[in-house]
């Protein structure tokens, strides 16, 4: 009887410990394989150590029903995403069956005369855990306010250690037909939030972010390292450890997963760039490998990161470390004189790195700064330092020349005290060193793809496609109120117009709106088992397959390409990654929506931090956005804050929509691309807000504490953020 089938007959009297299943087929290769196999079919599933057989569901027949997840809430309406949608689903409150944000649901469309997509919810399929909410009431009953949502009151069903305003993790318990009956149970009480560190606690819980292995975990990663004959596996492969490989990362960096060679040839140039082989000590459906597969990426704010992987493998076997033996899975390019790839070839190799190339120390070296000590430091690869600058310049040429899109993202660099207090921030740069690592794991993700299409490989892309008509519209119309336009050549493509507009304000006072208003305007990249290229970076063939520490959709690539390069047959292949690869394309999607959501927000969060040490001061900035609540102001060292309309000189303001806010009557105007004065005025740590007002208003009554993490009026932010208000202020223009 095949393995597959005794073990489906092991479950079937019951959920088995993997461990004894483990045991039982003396962790087999065969039974590895059997397990990923079932795994990736969805015919078993592991919950608290044991395996369970899968019940096959009632697949969703109904065309008419649409899976999607409930993102926004108000007082009369709400939300919800559905991914094979551009615009989220409108829904009427009465028409939401009490579901909040994070609940997974059934939507179904309903006529409407004014929207072009309106729908009810039919069913909730998943409800979210660890909500976050605000006492508001303490008295015989609890009475807590979702913190997005302030019309949604619920009482809590049990007692617990609150004072008002305390912020709490609830899980929802009674759902009731409408937002007014919905009932709570407090799972855990944060507290008053009045720091960064206690703010992105709670981001962490409400995005059920996993801050710690399992012991399970942790334990099979030791037991992996501890058994492996690493002796006998260098046998196996191509030995590197000759050739003057390095990495190049920030000082800080711990979990190195990429090294590169390079060399100048008769023709051109050969270029290896030489990955961790995550997949040789991850086996699927391991434990760390379900573990990963659920994180599905590492997450990095501030100075922490969250890591996929245990640190066994992130920080240490699997880590491209200075001096130290490591299993790699290289990829060589040749390339002519002109930068054209002439050919590539992958292969499952031993590396010893020879330095840990540090990013500001490198861009030294390349700008002429040369120091004995760097010349010593570096003595090993420094003709090669040169040597990938050269091709750097070719490929950048070439990048520009197709009309790769270089969008200033503006990312911010937070400096903390010793107290993990954030304190300072400044716009994060980048210098050569930087932009010639990403130019060549561009080319070797390019390559790992176009191997992928070539030979019809069940694959995970990463694609980005063409914006659609309407978001292009809303651009030329918002460019157009600037006075700006898209270039009109029948000879440019649109990404060749779209990289002229960006380069001809890069620098200006614009470069902020104008670059983020391109980056609205584009589609949402995403993991897909399809093809379709990449709309920005403007190639064919395009595929995440150099960070595998970091990033599932690489780990499940590497494991594609080993069976591939190993000699396994296509038949194979087919059976084992054919439902593997579309599965694992929306799982990486998902979690890396979560995980740039906590990045951003984190970010958010040590920005008001910073600011609640500035309150009463005056800085510089431009006006990135006008609403009809308000003005968004930017600074330089990228923090943006709102100016609210209760602060501003104007009666009954005319909003023009992505240009201007302005009144007939006072004379007061605003445009995008306006250089301001504004002084900060409150923070709100909990919900990474800042406050401002014009330079010239003259406060006379406090708008709130400079620290908010509550008292707001409901009416502001309805578009944008979710934040909230300050209280009604009153002030006078000196």
């Amino acid at each position: 009887m095949p393995i597959k089938e005794r073990i489906l007959k092991d479950l079937q009297a019951g959920p088995v410990k993997y461990k004894k299943l483990q045991s039982k087929y003396k962790a087999s290769k065969k039974f590895f394989d059997a397990m990923e196999e079932l795994y990736n079919a969805g015919r078993i599933t592991e919950r608290n150590g044991y395996i369970h057989l899968v019940q096959p569901k009632k697949k969703n027949t109904d065309p008419s029903l649409m899976e999607g997840t409930v993102v926004k809430l108000t007082e009369n309406f709400g939300f919800v995403r559905v991914a094979e949608l551009e615009k989220d689903v409108f829904i009427s409150g009465r028409l939401m069956k009490g579901a909040v944000p994070g609940d997974e649901v059934l939507v179904r469309r309903v006529r409407s005369v004014s929207r072009d997509f309106e729908g009810e919810i039919v069913e909730i399929t998943k409800e979210k855990h660890n909500l976050v909410g605000v006492v508001t009431h303490i008295g015989r009953q609890i009475t807590v306010q979702l913190k997005d949502c302030q019309y949604v009151n619920m009482k809590a069903e049990n007692k617990a250690p609150v004072v008002l305003d305390d912020i709490v993790l609830i899980d929802v318990t009674n759902r009731g037909t409408t937002h007014s009956r919905l009932g709570c149970k407090i799972t855990q009480v944060i507290g008053t939030v009045s720091s960064s560190a206690k703010a992105v606690q709670v981001l962490l819980a409400e995005k059920n972010v996993q801050t710690e292995f399992p012991q399970a975990v942790v334990s099979e990663a030791a037991k992996v390292i501890r058994n492996t004959d690493l002796a006998a596996e260098f046998a196996k492969r191509t030995d590197l450890r000759h050739m003057p490989i390095f990495t190049i990362d920030s000082a800080s960096t711990k979990d190195i997963d990429d090294a590169i060679s390079i060399e100048k040839t008769e023709k051109g140039y050969r270029l290896g760039v030489h990955i961790a082989d995550v997949s040789f000590y991850v086996k699927g459906s391991s434990e760390v490998d379900k573990n990963a597969y659920d994180r599905g990426t590492s997450i990095y704010f501030g100075d922490s990161v969250i890591p996929m992987l245990p640190k066994e493998y992130s920080n240490d076997v699997c880590s491209l470390n200075e001096n130290s033996d490591r299993l790699a899975f290289s990829c060589f390019i040749n390339l002519d004189s002109k930068a054209n790839i002439t050919g590539y070839k992958f292969e499952k190799t031993v590396i010893r790195s020879r330095v840990k190339g540090v990013y500001s120390e490198i861009n030294e070296i390349l700008s002429g700064n040369i120091s004995d000590e760097m010349q010593e430091k570096y003595s090993q690869v420094w003709e090669q330092i040169f040597i990938a600058k050269d091709l750097y310049t070719l490929l950048r040429e070439k990048r520009v020349a197709r009309g790769s899109m270089d969008i200033e993202s503006d990312e911010a660099y937070i400096i903390f005290d010793e107290k993990g207090k954030a304190v300072d921030i400044s716009k994060r740069e980048r210098g050569m060193s930087e932009m010639i690592i990403e130019e060549f794991m561009l080319l070797a993700n390019n390559c790992a793809a176009n191997l992928g299409r070539r030979h019809s490989l069940p694959f995970v892309y990463r694609i980005h496609q063409a914006p659609d008509a309407e978001k292009l519209y809303t651009l030329k119309e918002n460019l157009g109120r600037i006075g700006l336009a898209l270039p009109q050549d029948k000879n440019k493509s649109l990404q060749q117009a779209m990289s002229e507009l960006l380069d001809k304000t890069r620098g200006t006072n614009l470069q902020n709106v104008v670059h983020k208003q391109v980056l609205r305007s584009q589609s949402k990249a995403k993991y897909s088992p399809d093809p379709v290229g990449h709309f920005g970076i403007v190639l064919d063939d395009y595929a995440h397959f150099t960070s595998p520490i970091r990033r599932y959709a690489d780990l499940a690539i590497h494991r594609i390409l080993s069976e591939y390069v190993t000699g396994g047959n296509m038949e194979k292949i087919n059976k084992r990654f054919g439902r593997f690869a579309p599965n694992r394309a929306q799982q990486a999607s998902n979690t890396e929506l979560v995980a740039m959501t906590v990045e951003r927000d984190a970010t958010d969060i040590y920005k008001a931090e910073i600011m609640a040490d500035h309150i009463g001061e005056t800085f510089t900035g431009t006006v990135s956005g006008v609403m009809s609540y308000g003005v968004y102001v930017v600074l330089d060292n990228t923090v943006e804050g709102l100016v609210h309309l209760s602060l501003l000189d104007m009666y009954n303001p005319i909003l023009q929509e992505g240009y201007s806010l302005s009144c007939a009557i006072t004379g007061e105007s605003y445009r995008i691309g306006d250089v301001v004065t504004v002084k900060v005025i409150g923070t709100d740590i909990l919900n990474g807000n800042v406050d401002f007002a014009m330079a010239d208003t003259e406060i006379v009554q406090a708008a709130a504490p400079q620290q908010k993490t509550r008292k707001a009026s409901p009416k502001r932010y309805e578009k944008e953020k979710g934040r909230k208000a300050p209280t009604k202020t009153k002030y006078r223009r000196r």
